[in-house]
């Protein structure tokens, strides 16, 4: 009977750190819940990329849009205000949720071909060797507001190789300054460090490249991105800010008209190896 008690007890244990484990955190009332709010921020940046390309630019469309995903959802400006309000002082949660909405758009960009055009005119050997997340989320709260990436070449590299960083940014901003930094350094085998800074203040397609003019050959490839913290008084530090950072791709790419290394070409003086050297390299007389 003490068994049977035993092991229910024990099951009941497990059952309920499983529940526990499974459950996302709950929010208070009032505010948008864990899945709801990563939905909301999904359409959030599906209406500001539309408002990108709409006719009459960025800032005549993008609070339509806006206002269209919160119609959508269901949630008033003051509601979705407080549950930002409320994650922003949760950042664990609220960089949970950017997380889970990287993924989303990782997964949206492989759907959409994102790989499909690598290869430009002029460009051989070429091939992407990002082998981290394809998108990536930054808020201004740390640590959650920088991303650091390196690689350490390999056999695939040759000297001559040129290195390119590209990426697509879209900015949610409720308010405050948009500053995104993104940076590239490659380290040489003679340990040189070539580096490439761009700041980034509007949603667009970059592209940052760095190249083996010297061939000398490359060791190391790193890099971050950032976004800066608003240290603006008149800008509040609860609202909507964030960087959306996809279709990340870091190229080798490789000229085709790459110069190769000079070989030496065998002699065609023909040599007698028992003729001494002294004898060899005297000059000869012409006769007259």
């Amino acid at each position: 009977m003490k068994t049977f008690h035993r092991f229910t007890f024990i099951i009941g244990v497990c059952l309920t750190l499983s529940w526990l484990i499974g459950c996302k955190p709950s929010q208070p009332r009032g505010i948008i819940s864990y899945d709801d709010m990563e939905d909301l921020l999904y359409d959030y940046h599906i209406a500001d990329a539309m408002a990108q390309t709409a006719k009459g630019g960025y800032q005549d469309n993008v609070l339509t849009y806006r206002a269209a995903v919160l119609k959508k959802h269901g949630v008033t400006q003051s509601e979705f205000d407080s549950s930002m309000v409320y994650y922003m002082r949760h950042a664990d949660q609220l960089h949970n949720i950017y997380e889970d909405l990287a993924d989303r758009l990782q997964n949206e960009s492989r759907a959409l071909g994102g790989d499909a055009a690598l290869l430009s005119a002029g460009v051989g050997d070429s091939a992407n060797v990002w082998n981290g997340q394809r998108s990536i989320i930054l808020i201004p709260n740390q640590p959650y507001n920088v991303f650091s990436f390196s690689l350490k070449t390999d056999s695939t590299f040759h000297r001559g190789d040129q290195v390119m960083l590209s990426f697509n940014t879209d900015f949610i901003f409720q308010d405050g300054i948009r500053d995104g930094v993104a940076m590239l350094a490659v380290t040489f085998n003679n340990d040189s460090v070539c580096q490439r800074v761009n700041h980034i203040s509007s949603s667009m397609p970059t592209v940052m490249q760095i190249d083996d003019a010297d061939s000398i050959g490359i060791k190391m490839i790193r890099g971050f991105f950032l976004l800066t913290k608003n240290d603006n008084l008149n800008t509040s530090m609860t609202t909507l800010q964030l960087m959306c950072i996809s279709n990340i791709k870091l190229i080798r790419l490789r000229p085709k008209n790459q110069p190769q290394p000079a070989q030496p070409m065998p002699s065609q003086i023909p040599v007698n190896k028992e003729m001494p050297d002294s004898e060899r390299m005297r000059p000869t007389m012409s006769p007259r």
